[in-house]
């Protein structure tokens, strides 16, 4: 495991008790990726599943629907899913051993965790039977704006936008749909914003606040900057793409 997977495997790790129910964004876009891919695949029925970053089951859930007859789940930080019999892959996508021949990869809210997005786009590619299926989704360079208005520093490693994942797909995949989404979210302070994140395993202003007054400072800010009728808002900007392997 290479120094930037073992922070993101920690950090995750540190939040893994409060993600599933912090992780609001994260289960809508689960839910979108899952319908952009039945869109472009009604008829698909995979036997074989493979999903990179299964986290706390929020892709899973609906990928178990598609009732495979072999499921393989991969994760970084996150344990076994409780209650889902599944084949578990820990570990650094970039580096664990993926079945072979499966009829959809799938990943959501991931890949902009790893330091090589193409090589595991490759991998994730490889291990697709011909005629199989790609559903994938990231973050986008515009996410959090507005933690990046006030000056934060902090960022995932591999922002990519639905075209920069297109991009990255081997000779013989075809896109089938790509993009982004925006998913505003609304708290009630900038403090609550700040829990939010740490209860995701995501830092989004690491190393600004330097003591309690820069941290008042930047809630005061952000409070009156990104603040409205609804409360304040924190904005994610999600990445996708659905995409085939030819026959």
């Amino acid at each position: 495991m290479n120094a930037l997977a073992g922070r993101v495997a920690r950090s995750f790790a540190r939040g893994m008790a409060t993600y599933d129910g912090a992780a609001l964004a994260q289960r809508r876009i689960a839910a979108r990726l899952f319908a952009a891919y039945r869109r472009a695949a009604p008829g698909h029925r995979p036997t074989r599943v493979l999903e990179a970053g299964h986290g706390s089951g929020h892709l899973t859930r609906h990928l178990l629907g598609l009732r495979p007859a072999r499921l393989w789940l991969n994760d970084l930080a996150a344990p076994e899913l409780p209650g889902v019999a599944a084949d578990y892959l820990p570990g650094d996508v970039a580096e664990v051993a993926l079945p072979g021949a499966v009829e959809l990869a799938a990943s959501a809210s991931m890949l902009q965790w790893v330091e090589d997005p193409a090589r595991v786009m490759a991998r994730l590619c490889g291990a697709v039977a011909p005629g199989g299926w790609l559903a994938i989704s990231g973050f986008a360079p515009g996410h959090f704006p507005e933690l990046r208005a006030l000056g934060s520093r902090a960022a995932a490693p591999s922002y990519l936008t639905g075209a920069g994942m297109a991009a990255l797909l081997p000779p013989g995949w075809q896109g089938h749909g790509a993009g982004e989404w925006r998913i505003v979210l609304h708290f009630p302070g900038a403090l609550e914003v700040l829990r939010h994140l740490r209860a995701t395993g995501v830092n989004g202003c690491a190393g600004q606040f330097r003591s309690p007054g820069a941290l008042r400072d930047f809630m005061a800010r952000y409070e009156a900057r990104h603040g409205g009728a609804r409360g304040v808002a924190l904005t994610y900007v999600a990445s996708w793409l659905v995409a085939r392997k030819a026959a």
